[in-house]
């Protein structure tokens, strides 16, 4: 955010009023504060996320960043049907939701231990 800043100045005041709202979750699994067997040494929320709270991404149509990348491409630039673009439009919101989602999941958690980044 701060390099987009930098870009497009008439946003610093803006971006550097969030700077104290942000959290970086990968500090906390990188550094160790909080590792669970199940991430198989990996910081990454695919690995974290079910470790943490048990809920996954298994069995979804999107299921990590490339396969997401790939499909939106293909629905929104590739010759693919209405029924198509649809289905890949549900399957990227329920992933992208997970992400999201997923993130305050991982917060919550991590309040109950009290651990710091």
């Amino acid at each position: 955010m701060k390099e987009l800043a930098t870009s497009f100045p008439e946003y610093l005041n803006w971006v550097a009023s969030l700077d104290n709202r942000w959290l970086d979750l990968f500090k906390p699994f990188k550094n160790f504060h909080y590792y669970h067997p199940k991430q198989k040494g990996s910081a990454s929320i695919k690995k974290v996320l079910p470790a943490v709270t048990g809920k996954g991404y298994d069995g979804m149509y999107i299921a990590d960043g490339m396969t997401a990348s790939i499909k939106y491409a293909e629905a929104e630039f590739g010759a693919c049907s209405q029924t198509e673009r649809k289905k890949v439009r549900k399957a990227l919101e329920k992933y992208c939701g997970l992400d999201t989602e997923g993130m305050i999941w991982i917060i919550d958690e991590l309040k109950r231990f009290k651990i710091d980044e």
